[in-house]
Parts: C-alpha cells; structure tokens; sequence
C-alpha cells in the first residue's frame, strides 16, 4: 500500500508539471489623482477576458499607486481601474504578448456622485447547508460571543451538549473535532476542557459534516465538527480586543492582523477562567447474588466542586508567492487545566431477600485532582492553482504535540472515624505526538463534474506513565506495583482516497461519491500484546436537491468506523473508585457504522 501511495504522490506530481505553461505576459502602471497627481493607495485593477464578465486577475495598488499583474497568458484583456469616490477608468482591448505591457499613470477623477443612503440588503446566513455539511456562521449568534466554543454549540443543529459539556451529534459522542480542518492533540485529553478554553470570539464557523466524503478520516462514527477560526487578509493593519465578565465565566481575547502586499502574519492571544462551580452526583446500584437470595445495595451521593481555566497564543502567516502559488504557516500553543475536591458519602448495605439486614457500611470518601494539559500545533502548507477553474493540489503537514499532568489522590474513612481506612495517590505525566501528511488534487472534468484524488499518512505516538502509591495502616504510603506502569501506544495510517462530485438534469440534482482506503498499524508494549494490522474500505455517497437557497433534501449514505483510543487498549486496572473499577482491552476491535 506505501508503493501505492508514492505512485499516486508521483502522478500529482506529473500532473502538476504538465499544467505549467511558459507563455505568459505581464502587466504594469501606476494609479494617481487627476486633479492632485497623488499615487492612489487600494485602488482596484480587474483583468477580463474579452467578452466575460468574470475577473480573471487582479491587483490593488500599493502605497505608490504601482501594481504589477504578471503570468498573464498571451491574448487581448479588458481592464478596469477603480476606487471609492473616482469614475472608473476603462481599457477596452489591451494586447498581451511575451513583452512588458506598461500602461504609465492611470489617472482617475473625483466623482460628484453623492450617496444619500446606504441600505444592507443581505447578509450570511447563520445556517447554510451544503452538499457535504452544515456550516453554522457564529457572526449572526451575539449571545455567544462572550462565552466559548461549548456555548456556541448549545446553538448549533443536530449538535446537543450536556451540563458536563459532553458533545453529541445526532446522539453519537464518537465525533472526530478538528481546528480549522487539522486534528489536534488539545482534544486528545480532554474534549469536554478543550472546547472549554477556544473563546467564542475566535471562531468564525462550526462545520457539522454527519456524511464525511471520502477526503476525510473514516474515523469518527458520529460525524465531524470542524471548528474554523478568524483569520484576516485585509490590507494594512487592524486588531481587536474582546473582554466578557460574569459569574460564571471570564474571558478575554486580543487579535492583531497585518498585511500588506502578498504577505499577512497574525498574532492572538485568548485566555479564559471558568469560576468555581460545584457538581452533585448520585448512584444507586442493586445487585444480587446466583441465587437471589441476598442484595447488595450501594447508594453514592456526592458533590465536586472545580475550577477550570485555559489560554491560548500563536502566531500565523500567509504569503501568495504568484497569483497561482501560496504558503500558509501556523504556530499555536494551548494551555489548560481544571482542579476539583470531592466529598462522596456512601452507604452499602447487605440484606436478605425477605428484608433482614445483614451489614451496613456508611464511608466517606475525599478526592483531589489537579489535572494540566499543554499542546503546541504547527502547521505548514502549500496550495497551487492553475489556468483551469477550481483546478488546484494541496499539499500539507501539521504536527501536535501535547504534554500532559495528572495527580490525583483520595481516602476512604468509616462514619464517625477520622482516620482514613483506605487511601491511594498517583502520579500520571503523558506525552501524545502526531504528524499527518496529506497531499489532495482537484480537477474539473467537465461542466458539472469534478474528479479528486488524494493520499494521507498519519503516525501517532503515545507515552504514559503511572506511578500509584497505597496507603498503609500506619498512615504512610508505600508504592503499589500493581498499579505503576509505563505504556507506549504507537498507530500509524496510510490512506487513499477517490471522489467526484457531479450536476444532473441541469442540476437537478448534486452529488457527490468516493472511495477512501485505510491501512492500520498499531503497536504497543505491553507483553503477550500484539495487534494485527487491518484494512478498511470506506464507500460514501450523497445527493441534494435544493428547492431554494435555505430548502434542500438531501440522501446520504456512509461507511465510518470507530478506532479503539488509548484508554480503551490500556489493559491496567483503574481503581481510583473501588466501587467502579475500569480496565481497558489491548485486543479490542475497531466498531464500525454504516449511516444513511
């Protein structure tokens, strides 16, 4: 499958190289004021084909009012020069050829049009459904601005969060996030905290895709949410503060965009605290034994009071190297952490069928947990275009790499007994390491129809470490070996995929198929473990029919499956509550769904 890929990598790159052309023009000038002869900043030179509407290329002017439209191919062009407040300047037929067209001083006259009233008649709509997903613009939902992503999904359809700020999309919890189309080792920990700790400010859409395409993961049986954030391409320099108090959280946020020309970098920095809250929780639990003569009864009713609290900086740059060739960098770093004291009382009692008590224990049980988590993401990418519309590859990579702290400790004593009778403590650092290269082509066919083909590898790495530490009847505590352990999770992915979306009966109807195939390997040090590898072929298919702009039906099937995580493979025993003890299966299968 690796020969595969390569050839496929090979391929795009034959592709791209026979796209190349070498015939091309250039086009120069400079825009001043006809009356004061001052260089005209931002003004606005399109490039038409002759007898089309559709710009073709285009520039604005720098501080000098010079621009530069080059990798024009030979031909005749009809340019247009404007900007606010000046009467248009038009040519109609300009020759292109393999020399240097300089058009010299463009000069433009004040108008004496005045404008009485300016009236907004549309804007983005807050719901949009597309072919492949459901994007919800967060610009039109002012009540989440203050708050964080959790809140602005509470508005999101077919997504339901709950008090613990669990996500479900369409009742599924198995959703596979990523941040601005990129996964992230923020969510590897904690989704419930990351999503605490993105300020709804930043983000400028959630993407809900239920039928992921075969360009996706198949990973993820409840679907993707793709959290997309602001980023800005205006000229010059511009910023933004956000602050939000209240009594249940505080958040702030600072962009600071700058571009001029072909090049942009961005820096933000966002930070929020969510006071301390307190949680109450309860259980009752019956069981019996083979005979049913005897019960056993365990009654758990408790309250966990926590803080959390996150930041996150980073910085971004976008250079468009031609018209046709751009590079996109990204840098972040995201910190997060929540700390809780708990106080659980608990009753089990034991009895006879006909009612006779035979035991009853009353305890109480005392838990701290201070728990931290540090991501840092980059990313680094590269996207083509070509004479052809909609033709374009894209190559990417992107790294995360998280470091994780979790210390936590708890005891158990009798009622009306101050000394503990049973306590544990541990100590449990992580580190979580991801690289994903991907590399994608787009190619219209024809009219209608467009082909895509790409090849993904995913390498994962994770290493965990607990050391557990029993409390002993003498009040010290000595190390329990049972429960100290190092683990390495290894699991890497090579993927291919095949799509094309098409138009019928004069688009009628849209669609979209595609192929995607997965090879799994995973590993992990754990002796007399050993899983095998495994392949997976995951079909999908969707069609629409739009009545309107805000009306469509939609037919979509999917085939996704849910790849056991870490916690779930881990085979050590988990008995922070000796009540409800947890273990994980090193041989566990990977779940699969077919959705429609």
């Amino acid at each position: 499958m690796r020969y595969f890929i390569l050839s496929l990598i090979s391929l795009f790159s034959f592709a791209v190289a026979a796209q190349s052309p070498n015939t091309k023009g250039k086009i120069t000038g400079k825009v001043i004021d006809s009356e004061t002869k001052i260089p005209i900043e931002m003004a606005i030179v399109s490039v038409y084909k002759i007898g089309e509407t559709k710009v073709l290329n285009g520039q604005t002017t720098d501080q000098n009012g010079a621009f530069v439209i080059d990798n024009l191919p030979v031909g005749e062009y009809r340019i247009t020069v404007d900007f606010i407040s000046y009467k248009e300047v038009l040519f109609n037929t300009i020759k292109v050829n393999f020399d240097l067209v300089n058009l010299g001083n463009i000069s433009l006259a004040p108008s004496s049009n005045q404008l009485d009233e300016v009236k907004i008649v549309s804007k983005t709509q807050t719901v949009q459904n597309k072919i492949d997903k459901m994007v919800y613009n967060t610009a039109n939902d002012l009540t989440s601005q203050g708050g964080v992503a959790t809140d602005i999904l509470k508005n999101v359809p077919m997504v339901s969060v709950d008090i613990d700020g669990n996500v479900e999309l369409q009742g599924n919890p198995n959703i596979r996030f990523l941040i601005n189309g990129k996964p992230s080792s923020i969510f590897g920990a904690s989704v419930s905290d990351a999503l605490q700790s993105i300020p709804a400010s930043q983000i400028k859409s959630i993407e809900v895709i239920t039928s992921p395409g075969a360009k996706y993961d198949a990973a993820g049986t409840g679907g993707i949410i793709n959290i997309v954030l602001k980023e800005s391409k205006v000229q010059g320099i511009n910023s933004s503060i956000n602050l939000s108090a209240g009594t249940r959280l505080e958040n702030g946020s600072f962009n600071l965009n700058a571009r001029k020309g072909n090049f942009g970098i961005g820096v933000y920095f966002s930070g929020n605290k969510q006071l301390n809250t307190k949680t109450k929780s309860s259980s009752d639990r019956i069981s019996y034994n083979a005979t049913r003569d005897s019960i056993n009864r365990l009654y758990q009713n408790g309250v966990n009071p926590f803080t959390r609290s996150g930041y996150q900086t980073g910085i971004n740059a976008n250079w468009s190297i031609t018209p046709k060739d751009e590079l996109t960098a990204t840098l972040g770093y995201n910190h997060f952490e929540n700390n809780s004291s708990g106080m659980t009382l608990q009753d089990q009692t034991s009895s006879l069928s006909n009612g006779t008590v035979l035991s009853e224990i009353i305890s109480e049980r005392n838990s701290v947990s201070n728990f931290k988590n540090n991501a840092t993401d980059w990313s680094l990418g590269y996207k083509k275009t070509f004479e052809r519309e909609d033709q374009e590859l894209n190559f990417l990579v992107t790294s995360s790499y998280g470091r994780s702290q979790n210390d936590a400790s708890q005891q158990t004593a009798f009622q009306d007994n101050v000394d503990p009778v049973s306590g544990l403590r541990s100590n449990n650092p992580g580190k979580d390491h991801q690289m994903d290269f991907s590399l994608d082509f787009v190619r219209p066919l024809a009219k209608g129809f467009t082909l895509e083909m790409g090849s993904k590898v995913s390498l994962e790495k994770i290493d965990n470490n607990v050391v557990t530490d029993t409390l002993a009847t003498d009040g010290s505590y000595i190390n329990n070996q049972g429960q100290t352990y190092a683990f390495q999770y290894k699991r890497k992915i090579y993927a291919a995929y095949l799509s094309t979306s098409f138009a019928l009966f004069n688009n009628f109807l849209e669609g979209r198929a595609g192929l995607r195939y997965e090879r799994t390997n995973t590993t992990a040090d754990f002796i007399g473990v050993s899983i095998p590898d495994y392949n997976t072929f995951a079909p999908s298919f969707t069609v629409q029919h739009k009545f309107s702009e805000d009306q469509s039906i939609k037919f979509a099937y999917s085939y996704r499956i849910e790849r056991p995580d870490y916690e779930e493979l881990n085979p050590f025993f988990n008995i922070s509550d000796p009540h409800n003890i947890s273990t994980g299966n090193p041989f566990f299968k990977t779940r699969n769904r077919q959705s429609f």
